[in-house]
């Protein structure tokens, strides 16, 4: 589910978004697309709205569960740490001469603010720091959350740093995998109709090995969304375990790679990609970025 709330929105822009959204307010718009149309739509915001204001929010994995932009308004996105926050500008200096402006009103203290972001890097750090959680990978047919489908899931439960448990299923898929999916996985049909087990099957027994431990992904909002939805479609209860994104550990930690790819980040860090695009493998190598980042 996503929500946009648009001022002085052009006639032209509100036909593209009620392609994909509802309007259930002037200049509010709802609904569930998947990340590409997503960022597309947003795009197309900022392209095409130059004298209004937007602001998007949808949700994402994480401690906040999450997410929002912001387009041509005087609140901002602050991120301490990863945690994202809007800043709202003071009433009394939106209309302030330069002069004014250098004498902040009723700003917090240096004291304050050092304490505020304590707090949050104390919070940060207990989840970093968490020695029982849970790795998870899935490969999909495709991108979409709503149109592709799960073919493989596995899981390593990890307990003071030792993999205690794994768990591995290939799942039966209604359609015939894309060739770009069978050249990059080594996937067939035939494997997943010998092999596979139903969805619900699958999804269920996943549920319970991950329990409500903390979830260790790379790319989190791809594979996590697609669990929740899968579950939706089975009829089981979306899981709302929190997230540690090594994704987003290795743009904030690791500078100017070409790539935060799962295979990039392995590779920076000298771990052995063979057998990569597999959920197994995947896992091993989401857990040993994890390991990694975490000496950095």
């Amino acid at each position: 589910m996503i929500l946009i709330v648009l001022t002085d929105c052009p006639p032209r822009l509100r036909g593209d978004l009620s392609k994909w959204l509802f309007e259930i307010n002037t200049g509010v718009y709802v609904g569930r697309v998947s990340a590409r149309v997503r960022e597309a739509l947003w795009n197309r915001i900022c392209e095409t709205l130059s004298q209004g204001q937007a602001t998007m929010v949808y949700p994402a994995p994480g401690e906040q569960h999450m997410e929002f932009r912001v387009h041509n308004t005087t609140w901002e996105i602050v991120d301490y740490d990863g945690i994202k926050l809007m800043r709202r500008p003071l009433p009394g200096n939106l209309q302030k001469s330069d002069t004014e402006d250098k004498i902040p009103i009723h700003s917090p203290s240096k004291a304050a603010i050092y304490q505020q972001n304590r707090q949050i890097q104390r919070a940060r750090q207990k989840t970093f720091g968490k020695t029982e959680f849970v790795v998870l990978d899935l490969e999909t047919t495709g991108l979409s959350h709503l149109k592709d489908h799960i073919i493989e899931v596995a899981a390593l439960r990890i307990r003071q740093e030792d993999i205690t448990a794994r768990f591995h299923a290939l799942v039966r898929c209604p359609i015939s995998l894309p060739g770009s999916v069978s050249a990059l996985t080594g996937l067939t049909d035939e494997k997943l109709e010998r092999e596979g087990r139903p969805l619900s099957e699958v999804l269920e027994e996943c549920l319970k090995f991950i329990g409500t431990d903390l979830l260790v992904l790379h790319n989190a909002a791809f594979d996590y969304g697609f669990l929740q939805v899968g579950c939706k479609k089975v009829g089981l209860h979306s899981p709302r375990n929190q997230c540690l994104d090594t994704l987003k550990l290795a743009r904030q930690k690791l500078n100017k790679l070409d790539s935060y790819s799962l295979e990039a980040v392995s590779t920076y860090f000298g771990l052995d990609t063979t057998g990569c695009h597999r959920a197994q493998k995947d896992c091993e190598l989401t857990y040993g970025i994890y390991q990694k980042l975490k000496e950095i």
